[in-house]
């Protein structure tokens, strides 16, 4: 599948993921920088409608997309290898964060040399987990009923002095999840949750447990369980009856698709057998 194929087939899924997992994945999608680092493009990978000037109209697919009912275009600038390392970059973009695609068929079996046996594995364990990973932070992301708005998070703002809660750097800022939303942390999307982070600290912080991240800073981790108990958030990740729920959700993922897997290949079994037992 070639790389303008595999973006706007993506497109949706990605936007889906910045309205229910990571709002600051939006904003971030906008950043040039994080756009050249994150998929080796030179335009960001939204933008705004009224922010794309006339000359750079045509660098951006004409569709228009609403996300947190803000109205974006795609760039259309995408190049296939050996011209630009995009294809793969996306590919790896999409893994880490459990977003799945429906690709045709032939797109979806791996090129690489082996077995159609081995493809197939390959193809449905990553499936799987993408599915498994995706569960879970739809679940962490909808517990609870908290609604905030950016009336809140400004105040979250003005609480780490609008800058990063994790070096102190000003500028541009980000969301970012103190506690992760992934199945070891169990994370949740609420505003006790969450703090401003500059773009690099987001970056290395990623899956890592703020505490083990800022081991040398106690000031700024008593800082941000300050903030998480001024605001009542208190991780599930220490209570041992939810740990056992989401590891039963994820589990459940793959007993459900083994399920229906014996029971489409039984059918198949028995329509073979038919059709040897016609004259």
């Amino acid at each position: 599948m070639k790389i303008g194929q595999l973006v706007r087939r993506s497109i949706p899924a990605i936007f889906h993921y910045c309205e229910t997992q990571d709002p600051a994945e939006f904003v971030r999608l906008q950043d040039p920088q994080f756009s050249k680092e994150t998929f080796d493009i030179n335009y960001p990978f939204c933008r705004r409608i009224g922010a794309i000037g006339q000359a750079d109209h045509v660098r951006y697919w004409t569709q228009v997309h609403v996300v947190h009912g803000v109205a974006v275009r795609v760039t259309s600038q995408w190049f296939n290898p050996p011209t630009s390392r995009s294809l793969p970059l996306v590919r790896s973009y999409l893994d880490r964060r459990g977003i799945t695609i429906e690709l045709p068929e032939a797109a979806a079996i791996p090129s690489s040399p082996g077995s159609a046996a081995d493809a197939r594995g390959r193809y449905r364990g990553n499936a799987i987990s993408n599915a498994q990973n995706q569960l879970v932070r739809n679940i962490l992301s909808r517990l609870g009923e908290e609604r905030f708005g950016a009336a809140q998070w400004q105040e979250v703002l003005e609480t780490f002095g609008r800058s990063c809660a994790y070096c102190g750097a000003g500028g541009e800022l980000v969301m970012d999840h103190i506690v992760p939303i992934n199945r070891q942390a169990l994370g949740e999307h609420r505003l006790g949750n969450l703090a401003p982070a500059c773009r690099a600290c987001n970056t290395r912080k990623s899956e890592r447990d703020f505490r083990v991240f800022l081991e040398n800073d106690p000031e700024r981790i008593a800082a941000l369980e300050a903030h998480m108990a001024k605001h009542g958030y208190r991780p599930i990740g220490a209570t041992e009856a939810f740990r056992q729920i989401i590891d039963s959700a994820h589990r459940d993922v793959r007993d459900l698709a083994d399920r229906y897997v014996g029971i489409l290949n039984t059918l198949l079994r028995e329509g073979a057998e038919d059709r040897q037992d016609d004259p």
